[in-house]
């Protein structure tokens, strides 16, 4: 699984979509944030699903923001990659 793959399954995990038919993802914007000396990357996540998401479909509190850590943690790495790729 690549890491595409990996972010993917963890975006549908932290938003509950465990019944999905596809989603998808892109990069739409990417600035530096002066003020707080980060970088921010907005992304576009798109699904399709077969219905409705319900309350017992979500993930609980604690574990979405550990996917979303992992989902940082594989985002940066990706962005490095395409640095040392275009070095």
């Amino acid at each position: 699984m690549n890491t595409s793959n990996q972010l993917l399954t963890l975006l549908d995990r932290v938003f509950g979509f465990t019944n999905k038919i596809r989603s998808t993802y892109k990069k739409v914007e990417q600035h530096f944030d002066e003020g707080t000396n980060e970088t921010v990357i907005l992304l576009e996540y798109r699904v399709r699903s077969r219905g409705m998401v319900t309350a017992k479909d979500v993930v609980a509190d604690r574990q979405k923001r550990n996917l979303l850590l992992q989902i940082n943690q594989i985002a940066a790495a990706q962005e490095a990659r395409k640095k040392r790729k275009t070095k």
